[in-house]
């Protein structure tokens, strides 16, 4: 099912561990347009942001028991746009930290997710 966000083109990297939740929005993000990348670990995700430019990032805030921080922290300073699709409940710390980096708690629909995406997209 086609969104009303578009994302027709645009690269996206989601960082995630859990394989079927990655898959899961893999396919929602793909269906809205986007030229999607997927990585389950810090250094895999790491260095596919140091090798290829990204649109916008979809970040899980632990992986595999490792923080995304390093990463979420190379992504501000590049300004890519990203946003945390994370089930750990640190929303508050998360927007202290990353002041308007949109949190997505899980399960985030994926209607309200890919508006999210096109949001942070938006203000690039």
């Amino acid at each position: 099912m086609k969104h009303a966000a578009d994302l027709t083109g645009k690269k996206v990297l989601v960082v995630e561990d859990e394989f079927l939740v990655a898959l899961d929005l893999e396919m929602e993000l793909e269906e809205s347009g986007a030229k999607v990348t997927c990585a389950s670990t810090l250094s895999q995700a790491t260095g596919c942001a140091e090798r290829d430019e990204f649109d916008a990032v979809v970040l899980d805030l632990n992986l595999h028991g490792e923080k995304s921080y390093p990463l979420a922290d190379m992504l501000q300073r590049r300004a890519v746009p990203f946003l945390f699709h994370t089930g750990q409940g640190e929303k508050n710390q998360l927007g202290q930290r990353y002041p308007g980096v949109p949190v997505c708690n899980k399960p985030c629909d994926g209607g309200s997710l890919v508006a999210n995406l096109t949001a942070v997209i938006g203000r690039r």
